[in-house]
């Protein structure tokens, strides 16, 4: 498609969903990515920092597309296309921003945050998902990580059925860890480690560790990456979900 065929769909998609032209405008010398999609997770929006990020010559290429019709790099799998897009329904639905790691181990040198917030028309009704990200250069995970984590973590908790001291549990415990190893990332005793390992197990109503894997699985906590694992040095990120220096 010529560059002109490309402005005129960009035209016609920002003209559908009224994107005035100062957002556009503004969004287009950020040199951080952003993007905006519309409620079918559909990119009516993206700056050339995103497209660099995903891996394409030009944002021209992500408009009116789904990541499945991408040629990303970061669509590794229709795994991470399908849990990406169920993050834009959450967001739609709940009317509440949610925020990922994404680590993409085999693609990136640096993993990166992702911000997704609600995206609202003049009548104030959610019509898309805005996506803010941001680089991590000073992070590292491989103290957590005994076996291959999802490439997108939750930094929401998904629910409150666990506590934060009790997902770092879960979160290492999902990792395979035996109790031992647990004891030695979190400098704990064994026996302080099989204690509240047990009372895990007995909250959920389980028993044996592949019936605790399927019941967070079913939750998403096998997605989810606790607080504390975040909170290092060089660390980007806090609580209330801002970007830090």
């Amino acid at each position: 498609m010529s560059s002109d065929a490309f402005s005129e769909k960009k035209k016609s998609i920002s003209n559908h969903m009224s994107l005035p032209k100062m957002l556009t405008n503004t969004l287009d010398q950020m040199h951080e990515p952003y993007a905006i999609k519309d409620i079918n997770s559909r990119y009516i929006y993206a700056n050339r920092a995103i497209a660099k990020l995903v891996g394409l010559s030009s944002p021209d290429y992500m408009l009116t597309k789904q990541e499945s019709e991408l040629e990303s790099r970061l669509t590794e799998s229709q795994y991470i296309v399908d849990e990406w897009q169920h993050q834009d329904r959450i967001v739609v639905q709940n009317h509440k921003s949610i925020t990922m790691l994404e680590i993409h181990l085999q693609q990136l040198n640096h993993p990166y945050i992702i911000r997704k917030l609600p995206f609202y028309d003049d009548g104030g009704h959610c019509v898309g998902v805005v996506l803010h990200s941001k680089s991590i250069e000073n992070f590292n995970l491989n103290k957590y990580i005994k076996i291959n984590a999802p490439s997108s973590l939750l930094l929401n908790k998904p629910d409150e059925f666990f506590n934060e001291p009790e997902c770092e549990f879960v979160f290492l415990k999902l990792q395979r860890m035996s109790n031992k190893e647990i004891a030695t990332v979190l400098q704990l005793s064994y026996a302080a480690v099989d204690e509240q390992i047990g009372k895990i197990y007995e909250k959920c109503d389980v028993t044996h560790t592949d019936d605790f894997i399927e019941f967070c699985e079913r939750r998403n906590y096998h997605r989810y990456l606790p607080e504390s694992f975040i909170q290092q040095k060089g660390n980007v990120f806090k609580k209330d979900n801002n970007f830090i220096i």
